[in-house]
């Protein structure tokens, strides 16, 4: 996201008990809760980051629109989320787990690898993600869900890390650049993060 190949296209405000807003006139991407970007070299690859809680009641409407413009021929959708790790039910105890761990869900019709186990029963992913993860289903879309596991509240440098293991995934790998600072990078965006703010929770 900080090598140059990536624009932003638009964004968009959420507004409910846990996401408050004053308007959504003249967003600008410190103050949106959900940035889309595409890649310069390829503008049919999108990127949403999405930081803000999208209500029940809210997640159709939010999925109309961002998929309802896009042709879904040939679409593939990777989503990447994070969950206490206190969530995670296990036989062990969750203080003997390794935090930050990954786990995958997938669509019938995602036939790569993914790069980590697949999440167990009787988990459940949860909130967008799995909205997003279940409208690919039923539209046939090749989709996996990255979930994190991680014992801290606020995103942090090793939970960012954890998700190093999927760029290097079929569909992901032609898209990255290899940037020698990315640690120094990271580092910045955590730190700028913990001050303006702790929408990341």
């Amino acid at each position: 996201m900080n090598s140059g190949v990536w624009e932003e296209v638009g964004c968009a405000k959420l507004w409910n008990e846990w996401c408050r807003t004053t308007g959504t006139a003249h967003l600008s991407p410190p103050e949106a809760f959900c940035v889309f970007y595409h890649l310069k070299s390829n503008p049919s690859v999108f990127i949403c980051q999405c930081s803000c809680y999208v209500a029940e009641d809210q997640q159709y409407q939010w999925l109309e629109k961002v998929f309802g413009s896009c042709p879904k021929k040939n679409m593939q959708v990777t989503i990447l989320t994070c969950r206490h790790v206190t969530d995670y039910k296990s036989s062990e105890s969750t203080s003997t787990l390794p935090s930050p761990f990954l786990k995958a869900l997938k669509t019938r019709n995602f036939k790569e690898p993914p790069c980590c186990s697949l999440l167990e029963q009787p988990n459940i992913a949860h909130d967008l993600p799995a909205a997003v993860l279940s409208y690919c289903q039923v539209w046939k879309i090749p989709a996996v869900l990255y979930l994190c596991y991680t014992d801290v509240m606020k995103l942090d440098l090793v939970t960012v890390e954890a998700f190093k293991p999927v760029l290097s995934t079929k569909s992901l790998k032609g898209l990255v650049k290899n940037v020698p600072q990315s640690t120094e990078i990271l580092k910045k965006l955590v730190t700028t993060n913990e001050i303006q703010s702790n929408i990341y929770t």
